[in-house]
């Protein structure tokens, strides 16, 4: 079997370091068959490696373990919240990542490496990815909050239906990125209840850092969610009071002109004995009439009508 997806893997940080990291890509031939290949890497990872669909997870096998990450799509074109999912196989001399689309945060770590300025090993490694990853969530998060802050202080100028519009959007967005955020948190709380030779005390400070801070950030998600919902609320009062306002504004025009209808039903029946038929100046006080009647309905309605 050729051994070229192989000859990707790149040193971490200095020269001495003895961890490789293999940096896997879905246009690879015969990728499974390169992920088998890697020492220590079984039948299982390689599965969950591949997988076409993954959350964020973290399984513990032997003296490694999978770790199943997501970040923000930071692609031009693409929508942010359209995560991207790196998976890493990590144990005392490795470091496999795979992801099937194109993610920054690992580029530009694989440019940190090449230009020794990157980590020295395992623990490292995960630390600084963890940390790339959120500080990228952590930017898409307060672009999200500030455009709900723009809604908030202009929901009274807005038209209904834009607004409608944003708001959904804003949801959505919200929707999209606590679904994978909060298990990340869980799969790094579990990284640092396990024991790793690779993994010291102050690497797992650090990632407790990180997950304090991706709490955080599902903290803010929940109260933008619950802004949104407010501020949908009062797309929806808006609309009610709109259409109250319609219908009171029908309902004087009808009560004004119901007895003014009727009236001139009455006397438009072309029926023998008609009042007032052969009178010259007929029209004239019906009309009169007509109008005092209207006017007195009109003031009634005002009136009577509760504010």
């Amino acid at each position: 079997m050729s051994k070229e997806p192989i000859k990707l893997a790149r040193r971490l940080g200095q020269e001495s370091s003895d961890t490789a990291w293999h940096r896997l890509k879905a246009d690879m031939p015969e990728l499974k068959m390169a992920l088998g290949s890697i020492d220590a890497v079984d039948a299982v990872t390689v599965a969950a490696l591949i997988a076409e669909d993954t959350r964020p997870r973290c399984l513990p096998h032997g003296s490694g373990a999978l770790l199943i990450l997501r970040g923000v799509n930071t692609e031009p074109g693409a929508d942010p919240e359209d995560m991207v999912s790196p998976r890493l196989w990590i144990d005392t001399t490795k470091v496999v990542t795979f992801q099937v689309r194109h993610l920054d945060a690992v580029d530009v770590m694989a440019r940190e490496i090449e230009a020794g300025n990157g980590p020295d090993s395992p623990g490292e490694f995960v630390v600084a990815l963890t940390d790339r990853l959120t500080d990228r969530m952590q930017e898409v998060i307060e672009s999200v909050d500030t455009a709900l802050d723009g809604l908030e202080d202009e929901q009274s100028l807005k038209p209904v239906p834009m607004l409608r519009k944003e708001i959904t959007e804003i949801r959505r967005k919200i929707v999209l990125l606590r679904r994978f955020i909060a298990p990340q948190r869980d799969a790094l709380d579990v990284l640092i209840a396990e024991t790793f030779d690779w993994q010291t005390e102050l690497q797992e400070r650090r990632l407790t850092d990180i997950v304090d801070r991706i709490t955080r950030l599902v903290e803010q998600l929940d109260t933008m969610q619950l802004r949104a919902s407010i501020l949908q609320d009062f797309v929806s009062v808006r609309v009610t009071e709109r259409l109250n306002k319609t219908m009171v504004l029908l309902s004087i025009v009808a009560g004004v002109f119901l007895p003014l209808s009727f009236v001139a039903g009455l006397f438009g029946m072309n029926v023998a004995g008609i009042p007032l038929a052969t009178q010259p100046f007929a029209f004239l006080w019906i009309s009169v009439g007509l109008l005092v009647v209207g006017l007195g309905a009109l003031f009634l309605l005002l009136k009577l009508w509760p504010r």
